[in-house]
């Protein structure tokens, strides 16, 4: 239920899908690891478009689940398969964190914030020696202390959960169509370069008895965006965080980003957009539910703002 685009000005599309290769065709594969495909050429329209469903491809976009109890929203009728997929994506995602990543929260949590920026401002202050500045002269002698602040800032959503974030704002409503936010701003800081990356987030669901506050999707987006991370896990943890504390019917996320550890360094290519999408439930069993979310986001529907 992944899909990654990157496009580029003075480049075609390039489509990376990303699917689960058959057990025993490689060790990493063996735990169901994901791998991933690359291709030249643009991802086909809905007629004729290719998915890959536990590994096995589908030309016809014909979903082979069992027949659906929701005609509208193909919803599969083996709901508890969904919730167990749902459940494991969760798992990897959290599996993706190193491991280390548990000690490091450990031993900020034995320190005071005053101590943690004191250590961070000592660090700075080496960075700044290494690259040839003066840490005294009068423009940076404050600088390690605001750089270890903006840090912790852009940080600071490590110190939050999904449960926290969303709180009791889930309330009881008999909707059954599409809920859609869209171009929710994201800042956030790449983990290979620690630099930033900003974009819009948009993200669909299709409730279940249960809708949730408009701004709680907004919050769980800046919450998942203030760590260090990568798109593609960024847009997948935010999809895992609505099935998980709503239980809708489906859930889509599309991430659109500039990254500028593309544009400053590297192949500095400034008008590179990266799109990442993740669709969970009728969204991805469903070809016309998947269609009407994005022909919102693309324009092809009624717009009042």
């Amino acid at each position: 239920g992944s899909l990654v685009i990157i496009k580029s000005s003075s480049t075609s599309i390039s489509a990376v899908e990303t699917m689960v290769p058959p057990p025993g065709e490689a060790n990493d594969a063996a735990n169901g690891e994901a791998m991933t495909i690359v291709t030249n050429s643009p991802v086909q329209s809905e007629s004729g478009e290719s998915t890959m469903t536990n590994g096995n491809t589908n030309s016809t976009g014909q979903n082979k689940r069992k027949q659906p109890i929701d005609e509208r929203h193909n919803v599969a009728t083996d709901e508890q398969q969904f919730t167990e997929d749902s459940k494991r994506r969760a798992t990897d995602s959290s599996v993706i964190v190193p491991q280390a990543a548990a000690a490091s929260t450990a031993a900020k949590k034995s320190m005071t914030e005053e101590e943690r920026i004191a250590k961070m401002s000592t660090a700075c202050k080496t960075i700044l020696e290494c690259i040839g500045e003066d840490p005294n002269r009068e423009g940076l002698a404050k600088t390690p202390e605001r750089w270890a602040k903006a840090l912790m800032f852009f940080c600071h959503g490590y110190d939050l959960t999904a449960k926290q974030v969303i709180s009791d704002a889930v309330f009881s409503e008999n909707h059954n169509e599409m809920v859609v936010v869209r171009n929710i701003d994201i800042h956030s800081l790449c983990e290979h370069h620690m630099v930033p990356f900003t974009g819009r987030c948009h993200i669909g669901y299709v409730p279940n008895g249960k809708v949730v506050g408009l701004s709680k999707l907004a919050r769980l987006a800046e919450m998942y965006a203030r760590r260090l991370q990568v798109q593609e896990r960024l847009t997948r943890q935010i999809a895992d965080a609505v099935v998980e504390t709503i239980q809708p019917l489906g859930v889509a996320v599309v991430v659109e980003s500039s990254h500028l550890c593309m544009v400053m360094r590297g192949v500095q290519k400034t008008s590179a957009i990266t799109t990442t999408s993740s669709v969970r439930g009728c969204f991805e069993s469903n070809p016309k539910t998947r269609a009407e979310f994005f022909s919102i986001l693309h324009g092809n529907s009624p717009r009042f703002c």
